[in-house]
């Protein structure tokens, strides 16, 4: 995470970087990575600039995480995750592949709930 000067959508000069996840695996990227603001917390932490853990204290720079989307039915790799909020809901957006139209890459919205203080999807 680095401040991005709203004027020009750069990196503000001389700013922070501060990593907040890493994969276990090569290439250690998260992919679509996104932060969520629900409550007093940023999903995973209560400081934006973290340190940010999965719901049982795993430190997401160590491998935590916990899954919230997984291939289902026709709904296959979905990934790509962002959140929005509208009418008083918070929205779940991600890419999958359509199993029953030929891998066809979609777009699916669905509802993020919370569990235990914790987003789930359905």
């Amino acid at each position: 995470m680095v401040e991005l000067d709203p004027e020009t959508g750069k990196a503000v000069p001389g700013a922070a970087v501060h990593h907040l996840a890493t994969r276990p695996d090569a290439p250690y990227a998260v992919e679509g990575a996104s932060i969520l603001h629900h409550g007093r917390y940023y999903y995973c932490s209560a400081s934006v600039t973290g340190p940010y853990t999965d719901s049982e204290g795993r430190s997401m720079l160590d491998g935590g995480g916990d899954l919230l989307l997984a291939s289902h039915g026709r709904y296959v790799g979905p990934g790509g995750e962002s959140t929005s909020r509208a009418h008083g809901k918070t929205w779940l957006a991600y890419h999958y592949y359509d199993a029953n139209d030929d891998g066809t890459p979609k777009l699916g919205l669905d509802e993020l709930r919370w569990r235990a203080g914790w987003p789930v999807f359905k």
